[in-house]
């Protein structure tokens, strides 16, 4: 047990330093209401990560795999089609963003007028600092959900699981040791925002008209380039049908 407990350290000590998880806090840190709501971010990561470990471990991936295998071959067509309407469903979308971003820099500019001129400032943080506990739990889930599949140290720490033949007691106890540590550097990020909030609010206020002037752009892009792939998966498919 104490070779399993090493290698639950050192996998999860790999697999911690995850830029991309790390980043997305650093940024959602400056968009909450109030700092400890990141907390909603940062516990979604690791749970997410321990479930997908149960799964694995009990088998349930290959099962919901093998029940998806059996769902394509048999409605395939339906499927596919399904697909290609949510793809022309997402360009659509692109062109509703991009008239709403429209409407909304109009009105902006007419009730600064009738105010008498507000801060690019105000304006910029009302707008950015709006993300709910909600919206950061589904982008702790969305996040975690979507590193699964580039998780090499986890997959390592899998496959030595694999190997053993654990209770669900002891299971537990090693998923969560992992899940612990994968989440540590997100836990002291947040602890070191609390120690220096003034510094990082500066930072974040020298952020936030960047962050705006992109977000019209990236959100648009990236809803286009998932409708574009929609359609593309799904026609191609058809064709082979």
């Amino acid at each position: 047990m104490w070779t399993l407990l090493i290698s639950t350290v050192l996998t999860s000590a790999a697999d911690c330093l995850n830029p991309i998880a790390i980043t997305q806090q650093f940024v959602l840190q400056g968009m909450v209401k109030k700092p400890r709501h990141i907390w909603f971010f940062i516990i979604p990561t690791g749970v997410v990560n321990m479930m997908g470990g149960y799964l694995a471990y009990f088998g349930f991936i290959t099962f919901i795999g093998g029940f998806f295998k059996t769902l394509t071959e048999k409605y395939g067509p339906a499927l596919y089609t399904a697909e290609l309407i949510l793809g022309i469903a997402f360009l659509i979308g692109v062109c509703y963003l991009l008239q709403s971003t429209k409407i909304k820099e109009l009105k902006q500019k007419l009730q600064a007028l009738d105010s008498g001129g507000e801060g690019d400032e105000a304006k910029i943080a009302r707008r950015v600092k709006s993300v709910s506990p909600m919206a950061l739990i589904m982008l702790g889930v969305g996040a975690t959900i979507s590193e699964l599949t580039t998780a090499l140290p986890y997959f390592a720490f899998l496959a030595i699981l694999f190997e053993h033949s654990l209770s669900l007691f002891q299971l537990t106890g090693f998923l969560f040791v992992y899940n612990i540590i994968y989440m540590s550097p997100l836990m002291v990020l947040y602890f070191v925002y609390i120690k220096a909030q003034d510094k990082f609010d500066r930072l974040y206020t020298a952020m936030k008209s960047q962050m705006t002037k992109w977000a019209n752009i990236i959100a648009p892009a990236a809803v286009g380039l998932i409708g574009v792939f929609f359609v593309y998966h799904a026609v191609s498919l058809l064709l082979k049908q």
